[in-house]
């Protein structure tokens, strides 16, 4: 999993790398708040740890944009060497999901990122090479898609989109970040391309909760796949969505 970690002491810094990378995840260290919304705003996490006291935002900023730009579903650890009861209620009121107190202990820092990890993203059954979410079947070796056992035919970029979105459920894709995956750099992140390609996977896929899915478009940020358990209704993925003019 990929982990943001905000944190301006080099000591605490180097030992939250090593303790996570040892767990097996992908680390990126920011120093200051507004690094770290940068890199929010054009790359993926799936956890964020921040740090309380840190120049220019405070980690309890970067808390708040994270919550009201990207929502509630990506996890996040406060580390902080603020132990007094209200201010561990600020934060878990302000949306954090654990608060651990400096000194780090690795062992400590590694079971909570865990457990926040395995809360964030269930439901999804994940082997080397074939993953399975609702009632789709993707196999990365022989790049084939099926839904509800019937065989889908995607175009190599549809299917590089699809298993990117299947890998990581629930978390939010910047439309750059889908860009530079798929894509590399020959296509801008404003350009139509990459809603053609989502629209053609919404047909193709029947990305509804008819499958126990929802492809959310999330307002001048991107796209996110969700799980979703209708209650009778009909959901909001299942409106149909425009065709985009080509």
């Amino acid at each position: 999993m990929r982990i943001l970690a905000l944190e301006d002491d080099d000591a605490q810094a180097e030992l939250i790398e090593s303790a996570l990378t040892s767990a097996g995840h992908q680390v990126e260290i920011v120093n200051n708040g507004r690094l770290a919304v940068r890199h929010l705003e054009s790359a993926t996490a799936d956890l964020l740890v921040l740090d309380w006291s840190v120049p220019d935002l405070s980690g309890l900023d970067v808390l708040a944009w994270t919550r009201s730009r990207i929502g509630g579903h990506l996890p996040i650890l406060m580390l902080t060497s603020r132990g007094r009861e209200d201010d561990v209620a600020k934060a878990l009121e302000a949306g954090a999901d654990d608060y651990m107190i400096k000194p780090v202990r690795r062992r400590e820092l590694t079971a909570r990122v865990g457990a926040l990890l395995r809360r964030a993203y269930p439901g999804v059954r994940r082997e080397s090479s074939r993953i399975e979410f609702g009632d789709y079947v993707i196999d990365i070796r022989d790049r084939t898609v099926t839904v509800a056992g019937q065989p889908q035919t995607l175009t190599p970029r549809e299917f590089d989109l699809a298993s990117l979105l299947f890998r990581h459920p629930g978390r939010i894709f910047p439309r750059d970040e889908l860009c530079k995956a798929v894509w590399g750099k020959d296509v801008r992140s404003d350009s139509r391309t990459l809603d053609t390609h989502i629209y053609r996977l919404r047909r193709k896929l029947d990305l509804t909760s008819k499958h126990g899915v929802r492809l959310r478009s999330v307002y001048q940020h991107g796209y996110c796949l969700e799980e979703v358990v209708p209650e009778g209704g009909v959901a909001a993925a299942d409106v149909d969505q425009p065709q985009p003019h080509l």
